[in-house]
């Protein structure tokens, strides 16, 4: 990201939603709730107009943040996204987010265990790879993703990243509140985001969140501009930070 930001001259920044890191938990009821968070953060810092990112579940609150405030956002990119609402058969490949509204009690089990494998692996990531928990998790990689979930280097940040939105304890509760708000549909119109404002990029292999998420955003607002990238996973964005600069980098 440091490259990204120096080649492209881009200022990033990142906000930790309630819950995550040293964000205060805050068991929000809508999607929208966390628009507030970011109009607090950019009218303190006296920032009118920026681009959004979103990977993966942050693109869905990207999105949700242009289609209320499209006047303050350049432009926004999502990668990786699912569609809401949120359909666990082809939108995951994670047990548990189905567990955490079907059965709560055992998504609540699913997400303590999860939590804990990411603080041992963020001991240890050479272990890790070599245990029966990251075995299986790379046998559920895309073929392009293995160049990433196999990289240690990669690896250990990606790890330390999620350690650090355990780090407070409240991490599991800000997951199962937000996979509960995407199991509903979208709770606000598109109609308001400008055609062209919207890029959508997304893998054809991503093992994680099916290519199909893609296309149901991109026919759900109007005017977007889709990009299927072929052969690619989850990742792809990590695969094309000289095109992502360049989008977010030109005004």
């Amino acid at each position: 990201m440091k490259d990204l930001a120096y080649d492209a001259g881009l200022q990033i920044i990142g906000i930790d939603r309630p819950g995550y890191g040293l964000s205060t938990f805050n068991p929000r009821k809508k999607l929208q709730d966390f628009n507030l968070d970011v109009n607090s953060l950019t009218d303190h810092l006296g920032i009118e107009q920026f681009g959004v990112l979103g990977w993966s579940g942050g693109g869905v609150f990207a999105l949700a943040y242009l289609a209320c405030y499209p006047e303050h956002v350049t432009k926004a990119l999502i990668a990786g996204t699912p569609a809401l609402p949120f359909d666990v058969s082809n939108a995951h490949n994670m047990p548990f987010a189905g567990f955490i509204i079907r059965i709560p009690f055992l998504g609540f089990l699913a997400m303590e265990r999860m939590s804990n494998q990411v603080l041992r692996a963020n001991g240890d990531i050479l272990a890790f790879l070599r245990s029966r928990q990251g075995k299986q998790m790379l046998h559920a990689c895309s073929r392009s993703d293995l160049k990433y979930f196999s990289n240690p280097e990669w690896m250990t940040l990606m790890y330390q990243s999620m350690a650090e939105a355990f780090r407070q304890g409240t991490g599991i509760k800000a997951v199962r509140v937000e996979h509960r708000a995407f199991m509903k549909p979208w709770v606000f119109s598109f109609s308001r985001i400008p055609a062209g404002k919207l890029f959508i990029w997304h893998g054809s292999e991503d093992k994680t969140c099916r290519v199909a998420n893609a296309y149901l955003i991109a026919k759900s607002v109007l005017g977007s501009q889709l990009e299927i990238f072929e052969g690619a996973g989850h990742c792809v964005m990590f695969d094309n930070f000289g095109k992502l600069g360049k989008l977010l980098g030109s005004q």
